[in-house]
Formats: structure tokens, C-alpha cells, sequence
């Protein structure tokens, strides 16, 4: 039986990766949402890492062919990986994006000053998702490894070590819709900062 599901997970993986192959051959213009799960926006195309492994550098040749990426969205995904693995991967997007390419990363924000809102997101913490979160990112920690893989950075939404929030996100911008991040969570009513995130725009000069 374990035999049978793993020569399905294989076959659906390759119809996964064909799949995204060939909408990148039919776009003008490449806006990836990496790590996607069931995420779905207008002009944007959803991988995750059936179809696409960040790790992976044959696997950007295999998807690319010889195009470049345009944009990158990754929402709740870098908090996953490896801090050594994830150096791998910024490394590779670096790689493929175009020339002003821009990456638009939102993590959950380790400055984030309610205590709930930490335990529910740390490493091992007590909210969804998060018996998997790897690491715990502020603005700084995330900003030195996008300078560490040449990327020049630009803060999004983030709280900074003395407990301010900032935010200068917007929906309509053309980089990538957050759903976890000020205007946009449900939990935010009256537009406070219930449940943010850190939001950069890593872009490839």
C-alpha cells in the first residue's frame, strides 16, 4: 500500500511540474507564487514544492527553461525552511528573477508586541502551522540574509525593536497580495495591529 501511495504522489508531482511548465511557457510575464498551497491570484502562477522546489536549482531550469522570473510572492512559506536551507533558496531566486526582479516575502514578525501572537507563532508555539515554523524573523535578522544574497531590501509592514508597527503595504501595488498583514487579516478590526506581518520586497538590482 505505502509503495502504491508513493508511485501516486510521484505521478501527480510530475503533472504538478508539467502543469506549471507549461503556464510559464504561455506567460509574457512570470509572477510566481511560490509555496502556494491552495493560493490563487489574477496574473500571478501557484507552485508549491511538488511543482517547484526552492532547494532546488534544476528544478528553476526544469519549470524555466530559458526564461527569468518577474515577481515572486511567498506568504507564511520562509518560516518553514532551514536557516541554512533557506539561504540555498534565496541564493536561487536571486538567481532567476530579472534585473529589478522583486521577491515579496511576509513571515510572521518576531518584534510583534503581544505575547499571544509570539507563542502562537514561534517554533513549536501553539497556533496553526507552527509545530513546523523553523525560525521566528524580525525586520533585521530577515534583512541581513536578503543583503547576505546581494538583494537590496525595502521594509513592507514590520514592528521594529522598540515596540513601533509600520506600515506603508497596499493591495493594489503590483508586487503581491498579503493576507495576513494590516488591511487585509480579520482579526485586525478597527485597523489594529492584532495580526501582522513581516512584509519585505527583496529586489534583484
Amino acid at each position: 500500500m505505502d509503495k502504491i501511495k508513493d508511485t501516486y504522489k510521484k505521478i501527480k508531482a510530475i503533472f504538478k511540474r508539467l502543469a506549471l511548465q507549461t503556464k510559464i511557457y504561455l506567460a509574457k510575464e512570470i509572477n510566481l507564487i511560490v509555496g502556494a498551497a491552495t493560493t490563487n491570484y489574477p496574473q500571478w502562477i501557484a507552485s508549491d514544492i511538488d511543482s517547484l522546489d526552492l532547494l532546488e536549482e534544476n528544478d528553476f531550469y526544469r519549470v524555466l527553461g530559458n526564461k527569468k522570473i518577474n515577481k515572486i510572492l511567498a506568504e507564511h512559506v520562509l518560516e518553514h525552511i532551514e536557516l541554512e536551507d533557506l539561504k540555498i533558496a534565496l541564493k536561487n531566486i536571486h538567481k532567476f528573477l530579472i534585473p529589478g526582479g522583486n521577491f515579496r516575502i511576509a513571515v510572521p514578525d518576531g518584534f510583534h508586541t503581544d505575547p499571544s501572537y509570539i507563542e502562537n507563532v514561534k517554533p513549536g508555539g501553539t497556533g496553526e502551522g507552527s509545530e513546523d515554523h523553523k525560525n521566528l524573523f524580525n525586520y533585521q535578522m530577515m534583512s541581513d540574509l536578503l543583503l547576505e544574497k546581494n538583494f537590496k531590501v525595502k521594509l513592507i509592514e514590520y514592528w521594529d525593536e522598540s515596540g513601533k508597527f509600520h506600515s506603508i503595504y497596499k493591495n493594489d501595488d503590483g508586487l503581491g497580495y498579503i493576507q495576513r498583514c494590516l488591511i487585509n487579516d480579520w482579526r485586525n478590526a478597527n485597523i489594529k495591529p492584532n495580526y501582522t506581518s513581516l512584509v519585505i520586497d527583496a529586489i534583484k538590482e
